[in-house]
């Protein structure tokens, strides 16, 4: 009889078949170990590498966008001093006033790009000088007596009034721009101070950088606060900031808020929530701006935006829309939208489509019109 032991099941020996070699299975159950330190080290390096390269692209991104915004402003500007400056000129021609026309075209000149039609306006200023140039006009007889007279108050009258070498009475244009500021004629006080720094910067500096500084700022905020060319104010605080504008001035309060203003009011019309946001954006800081119109424009736009998803078949959008506008103002034909919509989204009411055949609410997309 056979023992216990013999009955009991084997495992089969180590060795295989003649001609292969061992195998060994504690070698194989230690060579699976799965990835190593090494392996997910990279792994984690490498999304730390992908995080830190989206907050730079998100970074560049708004700079860009920044950068975009700052240009635009930047051109407006230059855009409304250029036509300024082209609607004076026609005054200074009728006047004959040549210093002023001239430092004009000197500063059209310097503009990119060129301004249309600066040569023909060269040729008229040279023609504005021509004319007023004295012109010798040939007498009988020279008598002693008029040459006395004439001659002896032109040299007193120079001795009295300092002038530069170029022959212009400096003296005298510094004095008619104080007149000019006293009076409130910013503008004229402005460009007689410039051509003053265009003969000679250094001409009682201190003196024409301030009356300068305070002829800008008188100027500006009175285009800011009586609706004027905001554009035109804005490079007026520009140029203010060139002679001293202090830091905490309202000026630059007023320049910020009109910045946004011209903002929003260029995406009227061109982009729904564009518009909406840029009109927010200004309306939070400065809701009574110039007298309430943030509000009625930022109304408008949340009921023409409601009024577009009605169009493409959306109640459901156009909702919010309408509760938006009535938030900011109470109207009762946009409480009847706002119903009318409320129940179209909730029934599901389909409504016309552009063609003609119903298209009930399917949702949010993402656009009108997409």
């Amino acid at each position: 009889m056979s023992s216990i032991d013999e009955r009991q099941p084997r495992l089969p020996d180590d060795t295989p078949p003649h001609g292969q070699p061992p195998v060994r299975l504690e070698e194989l159950e230690e060579g699976d170990q799965g990835p190593g330190c090494l392996l997910w080290g990279v792994v984690s390096v490498a999304g730390v590498g992908f995080a830190i390269a989206i907050v730079l692209l998100s970074g560049v991104a708004g700079w860009t966008s920044g950068q975009r915004q700052s240009q635009t402003f930047a051109t407006a500007t230059q855009q409304a001093e250029i036509q300024d400056q082209l609607n004076r000129i026609p005054g200074d021609v009728a006047s004959g006033n040549a210093v002023l026309l001239g430092a004009r075209l000197q500063f059209l000149a310097t503009q990119t790009p060129g301004v249309a039609g600066l040569g023909e306006l060269m040729e008229t200023a040279t023609a504005v000088y021509l004319n007023n140039q004295p012109t010798q006009t040939p007498t009988p007889t020279a008598t002693p007596e008029v040459t006395t007279t004439t001659a002896a108050p032109e040299e007193t009258f120079e001795a009295e009034i300092e002038t530069s070498d170029d022959g212009y009475d400096l003296a005298g244009l510094l004095e008619q721009a104080n007149t000019a500021a006293r009076l409130g004629q910013y503008t004229e006080a402005v460009d007689l101070l410039q051509v003053i720094e265009a003969v000679d910067s250094t001409y009682q500096a201190a003196a024409v950088r301030g009356l300068m500084l305070e002829s800008l700022s008188a100027q500006a905020l009175r285009l800011f606060r009586g609706g004027g060319n905001l554009a035109e104010a804005i490079l007026l605080v520009d140029e203010a900031e060139k002679y001293g504008l202090p830091a905490d001035s309202e000026l630059r309060y007023e320049s910020y808020v009109a910045a946004l203003y011209l903002n929003a009011r260029s995406k009227i019309g061109t982009d729904f929530g564009g518009a909406i946001q840029a009109l927010s954006e200004a309306y939070s800081i400065a809701p009574n701006y110039r007298d309430g119109e943030l509000r009625r424009l930022l109304f408008n736009q949340y009921v023409a935006y409601g009024d577009a998803w009605v169009a493409e078949g959306n109640p459901c959008s156009a909702y919010p829309q309408y509760q938006n506008a009535l938030n900011l103002l109470a109207d009762g034909g946009v409480s009847a939208k706002m119903s009318n919509a409320e129940t179209a989204c909730q029934q599901g009411t389909p409504v016309p489509g552009p063609d003609g055949q119903n298209i009930g609410p399917v949702g949010v997309p993402e656009t009108p019109g997409s």
